[in-house]
């Protein structure tokens, strides 16, 4: 952007080689001193060159003017105005030739303004050649001479020059003091360049002291300066050629001037009746267009931002609750297996085979489930950091639905409860085994837990166009309306204990969801208090209805 908008500045001050005032009232006030003296033209035009960096061709206009000139005053301000552009063009020997006559002149005349103007420029040069030590030495003998009581721009141009020495010599201290006092005196003057420059000094400062927060927010201050100096310019070049334009033989200052000659741009708009003002709106436009461009981007990005930090949100709040309801659900198997553990133990010999059994079982039980809490956790994560592997392959469903609830029948047992299976020979599924498996294991052993003893948990399957439907169904205690809605959703976990109050972590249903969505299906869950409830899931129909 910043390369983009000083490209199309240059492009007008090539059509309209007028020289924009800065937005400070020193700067006019030095440029209509050196008018009486030097062709106001040529300081112009050098001026428009040395803003798009074509440094050559304003010191080849200054020369000029420096040969053709032969007043002394005439001499000394261009001597310096050369040395400046030399400086800018990092011309360092060529640059102090000219300051160093420039400043003899003035000193010969005991003009210590210009003296003082003479050093800070020499300054700038030791500093910009790297040698500190000789500009912390010129600029410390004359600093005391700067007007105290009004700030001006020369006060502001010496304090950053002292404050860019005392950085480069690692006095942070001292550089910070001189900063601050630099960016006072730009804003007291209202030195929209030099308030940049201070912004950018203070962005280096804070780089090197390793902040680079507040560094890249007087960046982004000296940028966005930047940009407002580049368009404010753009508006006063056409303002200036909309409402003074050049008379024949005289400057844009009114003051006379050589013959300017006609240049070949100028020669081709004539030839093709091109005129300025077409060229500069189509410029304008094209600026206008790269800002909206930029803008629209940034806008769109932000959103984007927002978005990812909602869901970050999200799912910081999910992890939260999970982990939350794990360490929770661990604490209980932890404490039955060190009670019952330390029971046998310590008392083994007193107690009978009959409550040494019981105190196994219990500890088993406790382990099992503990066993399950970890498997579930392992699940869960895996499903989070997206490895959870997805093996398609053709499945007997009621093969494997009565290996799944072989494992269960023991749980079954218990409760007296009948698991009834009512599944067509030969129904072929395109799925994962695993997470077939799992998702029938979890819906089976749920509708254990919750119905009572001596009831019957059905299981069926059949064909749905391309798909399979699963159900497993029971008529036990059933879910409310309420929770019916929550119960596929990690951050809004429900634990309800069995009817022989049996516990569990709550998140068996969450997992089976992201399973069943990874072997392409869908689940559902319908259910009424104190009725029962019938859970669905769904896999891919295999292409080919028979096993290999």
């Amino acid at each position: 952007m910043y390369y983009l908008l000083k490209g199309l500045l240059a492009v007008c001050l090539v059509l309209l080689p007028i020289r924009v005032c800065g937005t400070n009232q020193n700067s006019d006030e030095q440029h209509n001193r050196i008018a009486r003296f030097v062709d106001s033209k040529a300081l112009q035009r050098a001026s428009s060159y040395v803003n798009v960096n074509l440094n050559q061709k304003a010191i080849e206009i200054l020369q000029n003017e420096l040969d053709n000139c032969r007043g002394l005053d005439c001499q000394a301000i261009l001597n310096q105005e050369i040395g400046k552009v030399l400086l800018k063009d990092n011309q360092f020997e060529r640059a102090l030739s000219y300051l160093t006559k420039s400043k003899q002149y003035y000193e010969d005349k005991d003009d210590s303004s210009r003296i003082l103007e003479s050093n800070v420029a020499i300054a700038k040069l030791y500093l910009h050649s790297g040698n500190y030590s000789a500009a912390h030495t010129l600029m410390l003998r004359f600093l005391n001479q700067l007007p105290q009581k009004t700030p001006t721009q020369l006060n502001a141009e010496s304090f950053l020059i002292m404050a860019r020495v005392n950085l480069g010599l690692s006095e942070i201290s001292k550089a910070t003091f001189y900063g601050r006092k630099a960016l006072e005196a730009a804003v007291s003057v209202n030195a929209d360049i030099l308030k940049k420059d201070c912004f950018l000094f203070f962005s280096e400062l804070y780089e090197k002291m390793e902040d680079y927060q507040a560094a890249l927010y007087y960046k982004n201050k000296s940028d966005a300066l930047h940009d407002t100096i580049v368009r404010n310019n753009s508006q006063k070049l056409l303002y200036a050629r909309a409402t003074q334009p050049m008379e024949p033989g005289k400057g844009t200052l009114g003051v006379v001037s050589s013959p300017v000659r006609t240049s070949r741009m100028e020669v081709f708009f004539n030839k093709y009746g091109i005129s300025y003002y077409s060229v500069l709106v189509v410029i304008l436009m094209l600026l206008l267009t790269v800002v909206f461009i930029l803008f629209s981007y940034k806008v769109r990005v932000n959103r984007k931002l927002k978005r990812e930090y909602r869901e970050l949100q999200d799912l910081n709040a999910t992890k939260d609750k999970f982990f939350s309801i794990i360490a929770h659900d661990l604490k209980s198997p932890f404490n039955s297996l060190m009670g019952f553990s330390e029971v046998l133990t310590l008392q083994v010999e007193s107690k009978s085979p009959k409550e040494i059994m019981a105190y196994s079982k219990s500890i088993h039980n406790s382990t099992r489930k503990l066993y399950s809490l970890v498997e579930t956790l392992l699940q869960w994560s895996r499903t989070q950091l997206g490895t959870t592997e997805y093996k398609p392959e053709k499945l007997d469903v009621k093969l494997l639905t009565i290996n799944v609830i072989s494992v269960l029948k023991i749980n079954a047992e218990e409760k007296d409860i009948l698991i009834s299976v009512d599944i067509e020979n030969n129904l072929i599924a395109w799925a994962d085994r695993d997470l077939f498996s799992a998702v029938l294991r979890n819906l089976v052993s749920n509708a254990i837990k919750f119905s009572r003893v001596g009831s019957v948990v059905r299981v069926t399957a059949q064909r749905k166009k391309d798909q399979i439907e699963i159900s497993v169904s029971d008529s036990g205690i059933g879910i409310s309306r309420d929770n019916l809605g929550k119960i596929f959703r990690v951050d809004a976990t429900i634990s309800t204990s069995g009817t022989l109050n049996e516990k569990g972590t709550g998140l068996g249903l969450a997992l089976c969801k992201e399973f069943v969505e990874i072997n392409k299906g869908v689940i559902s869950a319908e259910s009424k208090l104190e009725k029962g409830s019938v859970f669905k899931f769904t896999v891919p129909l295999s292409a080919n209805y028979s096993l290999n």
